[in-house]
């Protein structure tokens, strides 16, 4: 950073010069703002130093690094097991209507309509148009039939009253009621759709994500150093036909690489210009101006024949804990407070040049980017270190905060030099702006993500966090001084096994030199013959056993120390791959469960973490997605209504993932209980469904729920689609069983006479599903 200032003045001094004093003082400013962002995040990047430093012990720690004479790389066997139960499979969405669109109960719409003072104004008006009706058409009727118009008119007054007293308001209300139900059955429906919509598009952007590959170094890297940090984003750009991307994107970035590097090369800015040329011949070979010519000529043959499409879709990285940086004052779980959040990331020189150099040429007077970026610090990648035979704790000055960087800083430059960008969030201006270390100005114009209810884009995973402490407690700092003493112990052990090898002492004095030199080269177990100096010598006289210090097993007794690791990293004994003593299957039962229990803490919040997740997909998958997308993803029955801004849908939806849907299949127990239950579910919705006098398909509808969640307990992958019978409009559907025990509907009889109709209830005969006819 010593660089920093000595850049921004030389660039202030270029922009004082510019004949235009507007420009001039958009660029001093710009500078300024540059400034200022640099020292605040060098200033956070210094506040957590010590945890960096932490970071690097952690991987070390975790490689097996050890100066013992024998080690176990307990803590790197734990977190590979620990990260396959964590995240075994993607987990699985449960987006579901929100409670504001649940069906009410009869009762509850029957208070609604009754509560509206002017709807029941216009209900007994219109029954008592209704009154006055009957009475005029009766005695109509009447007079029509020869009665008197005195008589008749008093016939027409009577039924008048009758009809009054049969509660027709009441009739007007139960036809309101089931209006209402109707209204709300129709758009329960509309919201299943769209849940069901919204769950199809959410899994495949997951699945173009490749959120696998990238869920478990996530899981991997909170298990080690205790932070693990996801990044989504949607990316969008205009490209050629999927069939010849590859190709074209390579032709692109290196004709633009070429063309930066010639510019830079003309320039000879700041000595940059002869590691330009090294660099251009290294990829290009060293006649530059026919290789980029035929660059050229390839990509227009190749875009002559293919069409121009737009290549977008979600993306999900990963990024190192060490790169991202949480203002100071915030715990890293609660980043999502903190008013602005950073992501490093590291470029090819060239790289940055070709995408950086058309809006950074604005700001050089003589159009030049090289020589702007030319000021950029220099980075190189590590070199790989494989591991170290010195233990993290006796070498405690010899690990720094900087270990933890993939790069470092490179003063020499050469080909592969990189920089160093910093994507800055900043929540309080709602703008994400892009920096390169070094370079005075923004590298790229600051932009606006999409509207969503959260602003970051990160998601931290954290294992262990302490009140009160800013960054999470790694499992392996915890667990760092017992694997240490578990190694100590163990090589230990070793060192005495070596020094009690059975010895014997010889008199060399009782036999020629020749005699003690056999003993001497002798090998384990083998027999030697000797001459002694008194032929009749008593060998045991001669030869005597050197005593040694016996061997203590409860002295090397580990298992306190692995239970206390046990404890520590929640991993029962048989997922180490080794059983130490017999145990039934109830203790086996007992295990199982205590390791569930252990691991539940991480599994909970790290379903919490996909759970927000999953909801920031559906937000992005809103803004980006048009309805002809969404039906190309869930097919043409896909309901996809307009987009009314972020929180839209936290007014119709409740998006989560399925708790324990990305860890290993529950136990056999677990899948024994499901089996005793399911009869149960399945009886218990063919006899509501009856009672309710739900149609038939409603009740298919609730069984084909209860298969697909006993094909996903069941721990098995497979198409349960495949297994369920449809309905292909050649035969009617079958009415619903009769419910056991009750009375069997009315038949025919008394001579053919059919039994009095009940009278119909408000709103409607009983047989109605306003489910079902809305």
């Amino acid at each position: 950073m010593a660089d920093l200032p000595i850049a921004a003045l030389e660039t202030g001094i270029a922009a004082a010069a510019d004949p235009d004093p507007a420009r001039a003082k958009q660029l001093s400013q710009m500078q300024a703002d540059v400034k200022r962002w640099m020292a605040k995040f060098e200033e956070a990047r210094e506040y957590d130093k010590e945890a960096r430093l932490q970071y690097a012990k952690d991987r070390r720690q975790a490689r097996g690094d050890s100066g013992f004479l024998v080690d176990a790389n307990i803590i790197g066997t734990n977190i590979d097991n620990l990260e396959a139960f964590l995240y075994a499979r993607n987990p699985d969405f449960d987006v579901s209507p929100g409670p504001s669109h649940r069906m009410p109960s009869p009762e509850q719409l029957r208070d609604v309509v009754e509560s509206d003072e002017q709807l029941m104004a216009q209900l007994q008006q219109q029954a008592e148009q209704d009154a006055m009706e009957v009475g005029r058409q009766s005695a109509v009727q009447l007079v029509a039939a020869g009665m008197s118009p005195e008589q008749a008119f008093e016939q027409g007054q009577q039924a008048q009253e009758g009809y009054m007293t049969t509660m027709p308001v009441e009739k007007l209300v139960g036809d309101e009621v089931m209006k209402l139900r109707k209204q709300y059955a129709k758009n329960s429906r509309e919201m299943k759709e769209f849940a069901e919509t919204m769950e199809a598009v959410g899994t495949q952007m997951w699945k173009d994500a490749q959120l696998k590959r990238r869920g478990r170094p996530w899981v991997r890297s909170s298990l080690t150093i205790g932070l693990g940090v996801l990044k989504a984003s949607w990316q969008e750009r205009t490209e050629i036909s999927p069939e010849t991307q590859t190709a074209i994107n390579d032709l692109q970035q290196n004709i633009a690489r070429a063309r930066a590097l010639q510019e830079e090369l003309a320039d000879g800015t700041a000595g940059y210009g002869a590691r330009a040329w090294d660099a251009v011949k290294g990829v290009f070979g060293s006649d530059q101006e026919a290789t980029v010519a035929e660059l050229e000529r390839q990509l227009a043959t190749v875009q002559n024949g293919a069409e121009r499409v737009v290549a977008r879709g979600f993306v999900i990285d990963n990024v190192a804990g060490e790169n991202f940086q949480v203002a100071p004052g915030f715990t890293i779980a609660n980043h999502v407070d903190a008013p602005w959040n950073a992501e490093i990331g590291y470029m090819r020189y060239e790289d940055a040049l070709a995408e950086f150099g058309p809006y950074l040429a604005q700001f050089d007077p003589k159009g030049n980017p090289a020589a702007i970026m030319c000021k950029a610090g220099k980075f190189a990648p590590r070199k790989p270190c494989m591991g170290r035979n010195q233990s993290v704790n006796v070498a405690e000055n010899a690990t720094t905060a900087e270990d933890a960087d993939e790069f470092t800083t490179n003063p020499d430059g050469g080909a592969a030099t990189y920089v160093r960008r910093i994507e800055i969030w900043d929540a309080e201006s709602n703008t994400v702006l892009t920096a390169v270390t070094g370079v005075p100005f923004w590298v790229k114009p600051g932009f606006n993500p999409p509207a969503t209810t959260r602003f970051y884009p990160f998601f931290a995973f954290c294992t262990s966090e302490v009140d009160g402490q800013r960054h999470p407690q790694s499992l392996v700092s915890r667990s760092i001084k017992l694997t240490d003493e578990y190694n100590r112990s163990l090589s230990a052990e070793t060192e005495h096994r070596r020094r009690i090898i059975p010895k014997t002492a010889f008199n060399a004095g009782a036999m020629a030199e020749e005699e003690a030199r056999k003993l001497e080269k002798a090998k384990i177990g083998e027999m030697v013959a000797i001459n002694t100096t008194q032929p009749n010598a008593d060998l045991r006289a001669i030869l005597v056993p050197i005593t040694y210090p016996q061997m203590d097993a409860a002295a090397y007794d580990r298992s306190k120390i692995e239970a206390a690791l046990e404890r520590i990293w929640g991993v029962q004994e048989a997922l180490s791959g080794s059983i130490n003593t017999a145990k039934t299957a109830t203790e086996a039962d007992i295990q199982q469960q205590g390791f569930q229990a252990r691991s539940s803490s991480r599994r909970d919040s790290m379903e919490m973490r996909l759970s927000e997740l999953a909801e920031y997909t559906c937000q992005i998958a809103r803004v980006y997605l048009s309805d002809e997308d969404v039906r190309f993803i869930a097919g043409p029955t896909a309901f996809w209504p307009p987009y009314q801004g972020p929180d839209d849908l936290a007014e119709f939806m409740r998006i989560e993932i399925r708790a324990g849907s990305s860890g290993k299949p529950n136990t056999a127990l677990e899948r024994q209980s499901w089996a005793n239950l399911l009869p149960l579910l399945q009886q218990g919705v063919t006899q509501i469904g009856q009672l309710r006098g739900s149609s038939p398909e409603s009740i298919a509808d609730s069984l084909e729920q209860l298969m697909r969640l006993t094909a996903e307990r069941s721990g098995e992958r497979f198409d349960i689609d495949q297994l369920i019978p449809q309905n292909d409009g050649s035969q009617m559907a079958a009415p619903a069983q009769a419910v056991p025990g009750s009375a069997p509907p009315p038949q025919g009889g008394n001579g053919g006479q059919q039994p009095p109709a009940p009278p119909a209830p408000p709103g409607g005969a009983p047989a109605t599903d306003p489910l079902a006819a809305a």
